[in-house]
C-alpha cells in the first residue's frame, strides 16, 4: 500500500517550481502582501492554502488577449 503525503507548505524554491514564476516575482508578491508566507526558523514557507489563494487571485486570460 502506497500513500502520498501532500505537503502543507512549500519553500520558496518549491513554490517557484509549482507556480512557474521567478524568485523575484515571488518576493515582489510577498512584499506587496498579495502572497503570504510564514517563517519556521530561518526558512520561509508558503502554505498550500496561501499558494492556492494566490493562484485563484490572478487575473484571467481572455481569448482576445485582454485581461478579464
Amino acid at each position: 500500500m502506497s500513500s502520498t503525503i501532500t505537503p502543507a507548505a512549500m519553500t520558496i524554491n518549491e513554490f517557484r517550481e509549482w507556480s512557474r514564476t521567478s524568485r523575484t516575482k515571488i518576493y515582489d508578491e510577498l512584499s506587496r502582501g498579495t502572497l503570504c508566507a510564514i517563517k519556521v526558523g530561518r526558512r520561509t514557507l508558503i502554505t498550500a492554502d496561501a499558494a492556492n489563494a494566490w493562484l485563484a487571485a490572478q487575473p484571467r486570460y481572455a481569448q482576445s488577449g485582454a485581461i478579464a
